[in-house]
């Protein structure tokens, strides 16, 4: 097995999206709290997808099985990496019981409309389009029942906390039918050959032909990644826009440096889209737009947690997690 310098860039994302990963999981054990369980394991799935990219190029092809994990898993992780947003979002009430409806809503219509589209070519679509129907449905009856008074309202409550479980659960739903696609769709051996950045072709025998339902593996994917990267890209510069209008209020001019991690995390997460965007049409994006992507969304978490240079030798190194097992082990 002889190195390929193609191969330089998943292995490069792997290992920081490692110590993301790590450095996640040593926050979580710090703060506890959901949003950073959430976006440990989106870069778990980060991790795992970047390392199977690396080691198809050092093996020279994808392994099949490798492969339909993989894709699944790519798609997924953009749902966790947005469900992050709204969890952190829940717990500083940006999204609470007043205002749900315009969550439910917003991601009711990206839902409804991928997979309303995507039923007139294939059936197995409408089973997330009726139910996005029913959402989009009682987020409208939601938002007309908080007009009304106080005293014609039905009892209808929903927190963000609430919805950011409910967000998950839906893509775990989405997920489980991609995933019966990927498992009983043939692939394209020819590309799985070449190892290289394939993106979702291989579920295809000719990129522009939709015809066979192996094809639909494919169309799933706008189901996680559209409403993942609203959450994360549009969480991002929310945040920062929000943030420097409440400084600006409060002391008469912006601080464009305060918060700007946001912005770091938007930008990576954009970069992330716009690669695997065009890597589905064949370019060479996808592994390069990984590097610069997490690469940015790391930096903009060490900012955001005011991590230091020993700190991150700590999470390398798993002193903080000894530290905790210490205590344990010593009784």
């Amino acid at each position: 097995m002889s190195l390929n310098l193609e191969a330089v860039f998943p292995i490069i994302t792997t290992t920081v999206s490692l110590l993301f990963t790590l450095s996640l999981l040593e926050q979580y054990f710090r703060k506890r709290r959901p949003h950073q369980f959430v976006w440990f394991v989106a870069m778990i799935l980060f991790t795992v997808t970047a390392g199977a990219e690396a080691l198809s190029i050092l093996l020279g092809e994808w392994n099949e099985i490798i492969y339909r994990i993989y894709y699944v898993l790519a798609a997924l992780q953009v749902s966790f990496m947005g469900g992050g947003v709204l969890y952190l979002f829940a717990s500083r009430n940006v999204i609470n019981e007043r205002n749900a409806h315009r969550a439910i809503l917003l991601f009711g219509f990206t839902w409804l409309f991928f997979s309303a589209m995507f039923a007139t070519i294939y059936e197995i679509f409408w089973l997330v389009a009726i139910p996005s129907l029913i959402i989009v449905g009682f987020g409208i009856v939601y938002w007309i029942n908080r007009r009304l008074p106080e005293t014609r309202r039905l009892p209808l409550s929903v927190t963000g906390l609430q919805f950011a479980h409910f967000f998950l659960l839906f893509s775990l739903y989405t997920f489980a039918l991609m995933s019966y696609l990927a498992v009983i769709s043939p692939l394209n051996q020819e590309l799985l050959k070449t190892g290289g950045q394939i993106s979702g072709l291989a579920w295809q025998q000719n990129p522009s032909d939709l015809s066979e339902m192996r094809a639909a593996v494919r169309l799933f994917s706008p189901l996680h990644t559209v409403p993942g990267a609203i959450a994360l890209i549009g969480g991002g510069f929310f945040s920062y826009i929000t943030w420097q209008l409440s400084i600006k209020r409060n002391t008469g001019h912006f601080s464009w440096k305060t918060g700007i991690y946001n912005i770091y995390i938007a930008v990576g997460a954009l970069i992330l889209g716009k690669g695997a965007l065009l890597s589905g049409f064949g370019l060479p994006t996808l592994y390069i737009s990984e590097v610069i992507s997490v690469v940015l969304m790391y930096f903009g978490f060490l900012e955001s947690d005011k991590i230091s240079m020993q700190k991150i030798v700590d999470v390398l190194t798993l002193k903080w997690l000894r530290k905790r097992v210490a205590p344990v082990s010593s009784e």
